[in-house]
């Protein structure tokens, strides 16, 4: 059974069966429960939920490091939580505990921007019941789920400020990222070279540039995030001035 979890299989289809059973499980939880927190739930529930949520996502994560030693296959070039996506899982948690809508605000950008592709074009090969394949979809299914909630749930917003203090801590996350790499020689978050095959960087521009052209990605994605939440402050604004205002009592 042990084996069954731990050894890689290599067995994963991209568009088969799992790939849209799996995002359907983990939607269907996360539909469940941002349906609960927003009409059922008082507020501790909805934090308490919310946070063990996040807390079984980085357990998943970590347990990734674990299973590698245990098998004494870790690579430090590719086993480490230095993918963005890793870094959020580990960092979630303590977000969601604290109720802190500005660190919640820096990451929506993050999570949104960058795990539409990983959910419809997966990265992993390892099939269920292996660890990976949980691993990968808590961590890629899972984090959207928390920030969606904290927008349905909590009510948060998201602004232009927090667009850019968001473009900000990105670039100096990838920054120490990038000094990580020439220490490991590795390539987190394709840093240091373009990722294998045909992907969105192929249309990019080679090493540095495409990082650059990156930037303007980032940029475009960031803007079309703003525009739901722009949009609401909109209605907002026109319904409070549409609301009459009464009258003061001599």
């Amino acid at each position: 059974m042990i084996d069954s979890i731990l050894a890689d299989n290599n067995t994963f289809v991209r568009f088969g069966p799992e790939h849209w059973i799996s995002l359907a499980v983990w939607w269907s939880i996360g539909i469940i429960i941002m349906y609960l927190g927003r009409n059922q739930w008082n507020e501790t529930q909805q934090k308490k939920c919310i946070f063990y949520f996040a807390l079984i996502i980085a357990a998943t994560q970590l347990f990734k490091i674990f299973a590698r030693l245990y098998l004494g296959t870790f690579d430090i070039t590719t086993d480490l939580p230095l993918e963005l996506c890793n870094i959020m899982s580990l960092i979630m948690p303590f977000i969601m505990l604290n109720k802190w809508r500005f660190g919640w605000s820096i990451m929506f950008f993050w999570i949104c921007a960058g795990t539409a592709q990983a959910m419809v074009t997966p990265t992993h090969i390892e099939a269920f019941p292996n660890y990976e394949a949980l691993r990968y979809w808590a961590v890629h299914v899972g984090l959207p789920i928390i920030a969606i909630y904290g927008a349905v749930v909590y009510g948060w917003r998201v602004t232009w400020k927090d667009a850019l203090f968001s473009a900000i801590g990105l670039n100096l996350i990838a920054l120490v990222i990038y000094f990580a790499n020439l220490i490991f020689d590795s390539n987190y978050m394709y840093l240091n070279a373009k990722p294998p095959g045909v992907t969105i960087y192929s249309i990019l521009g080679p090493w540095p540039w495409y990082i650059l052209s990156l930037e303007g990605v980032i940029f475009i994605l960031f803007s079309l995030l703003l525009i739901p939440f722009e949009w609401l402050s909109y209605l907002d604004k026109k319904n409070e001035k549409a609301i009459p205002q009464t009258k003061a009592i001599d």
